[in-house]
């Protein structure tokens, strides 16, 4: 019983152990939790960022194609203005007007040139480093086109063509293409224009579409940051209780702080749960004490009388006889064995010896010293360890014993019963050093009782012969 009980100890000491898995959950679990926050982050913000990443090429691609139409568009449309606007001061030769007018052209975005020639292509006005085109490439333009692109400038050209006076007679359409026929060029203007340089408004816009996607990325990456951290702090937290209650802390608990009401859950069950473990495991440790100690009372104990057995019975006789050497803490054994108990198993059977040995048992506990041991070493026969007692009182407390015995009177189904006892002493001393040698010189002594008369006490001596 005392093996199963040491068994059972050991099987809860190894279901306590930490296991060789779970030593590395309490070294990192912080860890654990930044590297969770980190990879939410980047789920979250790599589609974002790569969206806007996208959004900003695909503008670039586009803005990058409508360049040079736009400014094309743009540069005929500026030399189509400039020529409407020049008509009066070429017919009319106004020098400082179309001076001023060409300055204003400059003014206009991306315009880095512009000049005005008269029917037979001389310059009468020019502003800005213009790009130098033969002239007859200059007058042969009958419509607004481009003439040139070159070192990064578009040059475009635009006739003036000064319009007849509709004098209001010409009612058919023959009239009207006859006046039509009347218009007359009467010079050119020439733009360079930066092709270089978006139109105008191209450029702003630019900026705040990747304004407003660098908005859209930063406010994404602040909800992103907030919702892994809401979900990688208590996951963090969730890991470390795991992995002390994995080895073996049961008192620990974790706060029921999460944003999300599903992470709220998880903290409460495993609160939840580590209360269940210590309750569970208190009551285990309280059974496996309650059962370890009757184990261990029943190993020692006889079941039939409650006395101490025959294996306590050795135990405390060897600390009796090293007490012995140490001290001269010198005792005596007393060995008991009961006269005529046969008789009342057979009269009567083993129910009735049992009950005899019962009151044998407590009536022998009744006599004894305190600091003495009464033990049943098996069948009918019993022994008394007597501790620091004299030859004269061991005898004396034997000689009771035995006179109280033989006085039981125990009645059994109507039937009367005397017994007796015979006591063999033997002193726990220098001669007998040994615990087996002290329980053979009590046995013989007992032997030589019952040999000469039974109910009486014999005392072992070196002579005494079996």
């Amino acid at each position: 019983m005392a093996i199963a009980a040491e068994h059972d100890g050991k099987a809860l000491e190894r279901s306590l152990q930490v296991p060789a898995g779970a030593r590395g959950l309490r070294a990192t679990p912080r860890a654990r939790g930044r590297a969770l926050t980190r990879r939410l982050l980047f789920a979250q913000l790599a589609p974002l960022v790569l969206l806007a990443l996208a959004v900003c090429a695909i503008y670039a691609v586009h803005a990058l194609q409508r360049v040079p139409a736009a400014s094309t568009a743009h540069a005929l449309a500026l030399s189509v203005s400039l020529g409407q606007a020049a008509e009066f001061g070429v017919f009319a030769r106004r020098v400082s007007s179309l001076d001023r007018l060409l300055q204003r052209a400059l003014q206009q975005p991306g315009v880095v040139a512009a000049v005005v020639y008269d029917q037979a292509g001389n310059a009468i006005v020019a502003r800005g480093e213009a790009s130098v085109l033969a002239p007859a490439l200059i007058v042969g333009s009958d419509s607004p086109r481009v003439l040139a692109e070159r070192a990064g400038r578009l040059v475009v050209a635009a006739p003036i063509v000064i319009e007849p006076l509709d004098v209001g007679d010409a009612s058919g359409s023959g009239d009207r293409a006859r006046v039509a026929n009347l218009a007359e060029t009467i010079g050119w203007v020439q733009v360079d224009v930066d092709s270089g340089r978006d139109t105008p408004g191209a450029g702003g816009a630019g900026l705040w579409i990747l304004l407003f996607a660098l908005g859209a990325v930063a406010f994404a990456a602040l909800l992103a940051v907030r919702l892994a951290r809401s979900i990688g702090d208590p996951a963090a937290r969730l890991s470390e209780a795991l992995g002390r209650l994995a080895a073996g802390d049961l008192n620990v608990r974790v706060p029921v702080d999460a944003g999300s009401e599903e992470f709220r859950a998880l903290q409460e069950g495993l609160n939840s749960l580590a209360r269940s473990i210590a309750d569970s495991h208190r009551r285990m440790l309280a059974t496996i004490d309650i059962t370890t100690d009757r184990l261990a009372h029943q190993a020692m104990h006889d079941p039939l009388t409650g006395l101490p057995n025959r294996r306590m019975f050795e135990q405390v006789l060897e600390e009796a006889v090293l007490a012995s050497r140490r001290a001269a803490d010198h005792g005596t054994l007393c060995y008991i064995d009961l006269d005529h108990f046969k008789h009342v198993n057979d009269s009567c059977g083993h129910a009735a010896g049992d009950a005899l040995l019962g009151e044998v048992a407590a009536l022998i506990g009744q006599r004894m010293r305190a600091q003495d041991l009464i033990c049943r070493i098996g069948g009918d026969e019993f022994a008394l360890i007597l501790r620091g007692c004299s030859p004269e009182d061991a005898r004396r407390i034997a000689e009771d014993l035995c006179t109280a015995v033989g006085a039981l009177n125990f009645e059994w189904e109507g039937k009367s019963f005397h017994i007796g006892a015979s006591v063999g002493l033997a002193r726990i001393d220098d001669p007998l050093n040994t615990p087996s040698a002290v329980l053979k010189a009590a046995d013989t002594a007992c032997y030589a009782a019952k040999r000469t008369g039974r109910s009486q006490v014999m005392e072992y001596c070196a002579t005494l012969s079996c």
